[in-house]
């Protein structure tokens, strides 16, 4: 082959491969372009979204827990995180840079037009799934393997049940555990003997539960931990700062009506005491009166009777027993005022003038 022609050949192959790989690439890019079409619009409708690790977690699990989001209403995707970061980037999400460092690993997308991160989190977390401690693996809480009958034959697997300490007797052809018995506590390694015991058994103890590991919620992004929320802690906070303030506004007789009802209460209840203190006695207060004075009697009795023979047999003073409407209406902190209330100097002499006579 001549010069010139060798080198129209070389260029005609040159072109032909060109033309084949761009055939090839082609469809590729067509398909990366559609995905971050696909992309740029679910972030354009989307409040919230989270990324959720799926590394090493059971496929089923995977499942179960993208049904429970899809139930929701919720978008679950998986894409290329090159995409995916590039197509928030373009969009202008704010504080987007943040997530770059999660974007290493295979990620469950959950994107959400109506939930914030929170709502979304307690979705993903509250699917839960078991299975059994592998070997190796380190107790994260105590395992017990419960009395009962088994279906294992008695034979060789008696002196594994010894050797795990676990008291079995063989009855009717199967081995029964005779007691609940815990064979891991929290930080206990697992051992391969175990593991297969609970294999044989049944018992699944290891909970499987995705935890998502960030949070992107209108441009502000939440780590992991900060997406799980202790609720029954803060509603235990919400009533006992609701009981604190109510206290204080009944205290200062704040004008709301929560707070004035407790405080007419609280009211009525100290004129009554001050009433009975200064000796001032009608029908309304009688009845205080009398138990106030046989309370500070017995009182003083017992405190003096080991030091003096009084000639007479001092009962040990009983409870009074509340009607349940009287107690739903006092409050506590009044009660422990009153058990508390330690008996004074003039309280003593009133006592002793009302045994004397």
């Amino acid at each position: 082959m001549k010069g010139r022609t060798r080198r129209l050949y070389e260029k005609a192959l040159v072109e032909l491969k060109r033309e084949a790989r761009g055939e090839r690439v082609r469809p590729a890019f067509e398909r990366k372009k559609q995905l971050y079409s696909e992309i740029l619009e679910t972030l354009k409708s989307s409040r919230s979204f989270l990324l959720i690790p799926v590394t090493g977690v059971d496929s089923n699990h995977v499942k179960r827990v993208r049904a429970a989001l899809e139930k929701e209403g919720v978008k679950v995707k998986m894409y290329k995180p090159k995409i995916f970061l590039k197509a928030a980037r373009d969009l202008g999400l704010k504080n987007i840079d943040k997530l770059e460092s999660y974007l290493t690993q295979p990620l469950l997308y959950a994107f959400s037009d109506k939930h914030n991160v929170f709502e979304l989190t307690h979705i993903v977390t509250s699917v839960k799934s078991y299975r059994r401690p592998l070997p190796g693996e380190v107790a994260e809480t105590e395992i017990v393997i419960p009395a009962g009958p088994t279906d294992i034959p008695p034979g060789p697997m008696m002196s594994v049940f010894g050797r795990l300490r676990i008291p079995v007797q063989p009855r009717e052809g199967k081995i029964h555990i005779m007691r609940d018995t815990v064979v891991a506590k929290p930080g206990q390694t697992i051992s391969p003997e175990l593991s297969s015991l609970m294999d044989k058994l049944g018992l699944t103890t290891v909970v499987i539960q995705i935890k998502p590991a960030v949070g992107y919620d209108e441009g502000t992004v939440i780590e992991g931990e900060d997406l799980i929320l202790d609720i029954e802690s803060y509603i235990q906070q919400f009533t006992s700062g609701y009981i604190n303030a109510l206290s204080v506004a009944s205290e200062i007789a704040l004008p709301v009506p929560e707070a004035m009802e407790l405080s007419l209460r609280k009211a009525a209840m100290r004129a009554m005491m001050l009433s009975v203190e200064l000796g001032v006695i009608d029908e309304s207060n009688i009845e205080l009166a009398l138990r106030l004075a046989v309370a500070r009697s017995l009182a003083l009795g017992s405190a003096i009777s080991d030091k003096a023979d009084l000639g007479i047999e001092i009962a040990q003073p009983q409870p009074q027993q509340q009607p349940a409407a009287e107690k739903k209406e006092e409050k506590k902190e009044e009660q422990e005022e009153e058990e508390k209330k330690e008996v004074s100097e003039e309280e003593l002499e009133q006592g002793l003038s009302a045994l004397f006579g």
